[in-house]
């Protein structure tokens, strides 16, 4: 059967895909950010994954109103990006290992999930500028699967941690030897547009931090249920930590999960962390 051997949850801000911007932060703090990301590959070398699932949400560049479906999963040959240019976000082209991934889908249909499918998802920053720090040599097949964190009504926090739990099993009940690392990239706290924008909610951020590596499950995915609440405390781009919470669902016990950075990151307005589930 094939394995869940890692995870990582990261922020996708897309201002990271450029050296730039890099520059602008604080030395101390772009040295503990590039440090946790550098980590955080490490963590993917070392645990050899032949494939990478992806937890990450639309920005109105794959999906819009007319069609927003909960979870959307990638099944076709390849999957190519950015849906839209800018940010330096580089042009990438990937394999999706699609029988992993049709499998997937029906796995849900058959058992309670009801996944949305497409021979034709492109990529988003979201997937694009954290892999550039993640898996820079491009080299993994990929099952990009995008959760609705974006336009209400959404998945709930619990239904995102418990979808991750299910593609877990899946991955477990696959009938290859495949290593799958599970990758969910978003938030943290950020408000994109409103007044407010460029306020980060430090607290917010490391209580939920908190709660991931000492697996205080129903507390992250219950006190904010409600996506009014969420958004109050942590922003509309708060509602990406759905994407953590679904890789949060696909760890085993055997992986252990450690924050690697957090920083209140100003210049880039977000709150940015790393996590990594590891042996």
């Amino acid at each position: 059967m094939a394995e869940v051997v890692a995870g990582i949850a990261c922020s996708h801000v897309p201002l990271m895909a450029s050296p730039q911007n890099w520059e602008r932060l604080p030395e101390a703090e772009r040295k503990r950010l590039r440090e946790g990301f550098a980590r955080a590959a490490e963590i993917l070398e070392e645990a050899r994954p032949d494939v990478l699932i992806t937890f990450a949400d639309d920005h109105f560049d794959r999906c819009f109103l007319d069609n927003l479906p909960a979870f959307l999963v990638g099944i076709g040959e390849e999957a190519v990006g950015p849906a839209v240019a800018g940010f330096d976000i580089p042009s990438v082209r990937l394999p999706i290992a699609s029988e992993l991934a049709r499998f997937i889908v029906r796995e849900g249909l058959e058992r309670g999930v009801d996944f949305a499918f497409s021979e034709e998802l492109p990529l988003d920053h979201a997937e694009i500028a954290p892999l550039m720090h993640l898996a820079p040599r491009w080299d993994r097949p990929i099952i990009p699967i995008v959760v609705n964190a974006f336009a209400p009504p959404m998945p709930s926090p619990r239904r995102c941690f418990d979808v991750g739990a299910f593609v877990g099993r899946c991955v477990e009940r696959f009938p290859d030897s495949s290593r799958v690392a599970i990758v969910g990239t978003g938030g943290l706290s950020h408000w994109v547009g409103p007044p407010q924008m460029g306020r980060i909610n430090e607290e917010f951020d490391r209580w939920f931090l908190d709660c991931l590596v000492e697996r205080r499950i129903d507390e992250a995915t219950g006190r904010y249920a409600r996506y009014e609440d969420l958004e109050a405390v942590a922003g509309n781009g708060g509602h990406e930590i759905r994407d953590w919470l679904a890789v949060a669902g696909a760890m085993t016990e055997r992986l252990r999960p450690q924050v690697l950075a957090y920083e209140p990151l100003k210049p880039w307005m977000t709150g940015t962390g790393i996590m990594a589930w590891s042996a």
